[in-house]
């Protein structure tokens, strides 16, 4: 039996890495793999379950065995660089879920108005950008690595970095076909899902609702910092009666049968944006801003691609959702023949045994 080790930073739920890592060790694990966890310091929600997705999960240790005998390694998040003497040579991967490897502010936008960044690193303009809220990256030493990615975009900014072995491992996810009556009482329900921080864009999304004039409700389920700002806004744009804060939610499979359309209105570029699969799967059509890797699966046939914080066309989209139905029901059905089709789980067992291959 092939063992695989994770590394990540925390021994619970804070967002999409976490949930990636265990639906991905859920898999494995039903497809003969050993999956064990490390973490580097406690933090997150629904540990106890988060932890049931693994052979073994523990503190990180250099002096761990498992460091030895795993079959792959793979790194969810960056660690110390000290630590990496410690992991096998030829095994040992980095899996890019987000910017900080070569963004030094993380969020790959300026601080200033948040315009969406595009440079390679650079170790003088980055720590003017960052305002030395962060350390530099450690790209000298991770370039060592070879990096997994699950988008086109993600591999190209690695590559721009000056990462050679880049691998893409396709993404994946369970298809749910079941009966969806959108909008059943003549109500258009949105679906807000992620952490209530800035770069995931859920104040952009309230002053989209606040332009509509359709009957609609909108649940936002996810928890963060931004939260009571949140709260504020939706006082400020009179949306009581029509926004909802659900809290963190541990099982949010659950969310989408309650909703007709998925808003993904991220401000950040999304590295691949797992969540709006996730609704197509569910058959529940996506309407997100054209940013990162979204438009990588994300077509016209099962939802829609918003030009980046275009609140007025957002309002629009929604709004055309309303009045038609019929197209809700047509794209949330293209979106879960695409997602079983090019996502597939079979397709991840498969690719993921080559990795233990190819590094050999």
């Amino acid at each position: 039996m092939k063992q695989i080790l994770y590394i990540g930073k925390y021994n619970g739920i804070i967002g999409g890495i976490e949930r990636y890592m265990q639906n991905s060790a859920d898999l494995l694990q039903k497809n003969g793999f050993a999956v064990h966890y490390r973490y580097m310091e406690d933090g997150g929600k629904d540990q106890e379950r988060f932890a049931g997705s693994f052979e073994s999960v523990k503190i990180f240790s250099p002096d761990d065995g498992i460091l030895q005998t795993a079959d792959l390694v793979i790194l969810h998040n960056i660690i110390d660089v000290k630590y990496l003497q410690h992991l096998p040579a030829n095994r040992t991967f980095f899996f890019a879920h987000d910017h900080n490897i070569y963004c030094q502010r993380h969020h790959y936008y300026m601080p200033v108005g948040r315009i969406n960044c595009h440079r390679k690193y650079n170790k003088f303009i980055c720590k003017l950008c960052s305002l030395g809220r962060n350390e530099a990256p450690p790209l000298a030493e991770y370039r060592k690595l070879p990096a997994l990615v699950l988008s086109d975009f993600m591999a190209e900014n690695l590559r721009k970095n000056g990462f050679e072995k880049v691998f893409k491992l396709p993404a994946f996810i369970k298809t749910e076909k079941q009966e969806h009556t959108f909008m059943p009482d003549g109500v258009l329900r949105i679906l807000f899902l992620g952490q209530l921080i800035r770069g995931k864009g859920a104040d952009l999304m309230l002053k989209a609702l606040a332009k509509l004039e359709v009957p609609f409700t909108c649940i936002i389920a996810g928890d963060g910092k931004d939260r009571k700002m949140l709260e504020m806004m939706v006082e400020k744009f009179k949306l009581c009666g029509k926004v909802h804060f659900a809290g963190f939610v541990s099982k949010p499979e659950e969310l989408w049968k309650l909703c007709d359309v998925f808003f993904f209105p991220i401000r950040w570029q999304e590295p691949f944006g797992l969540v709006g699969l996730e609704a197509m799967a569910h058959g529940i059509p996506v309407a997100a801003f054209d940013l990162g890797g979204i438009g990588e699966y994300l077509t016209r046939e099962c939802g829609t691609l918003i030009p980046e914080k275009d609140l007025k066309f957002a309002a629009k989209i929604l709004t055309d959702y309303y009045h038609q139905p019929e197209l809700l029901q047509k794209q949330g059905e293209c979106g879960l023949w695409l997602a079983e089709h090019h996502f597939s789980e079979e397709n991840f067992v498969n690719r993921f045994k080559e990795l233990t291959e190819e590094l050999k």
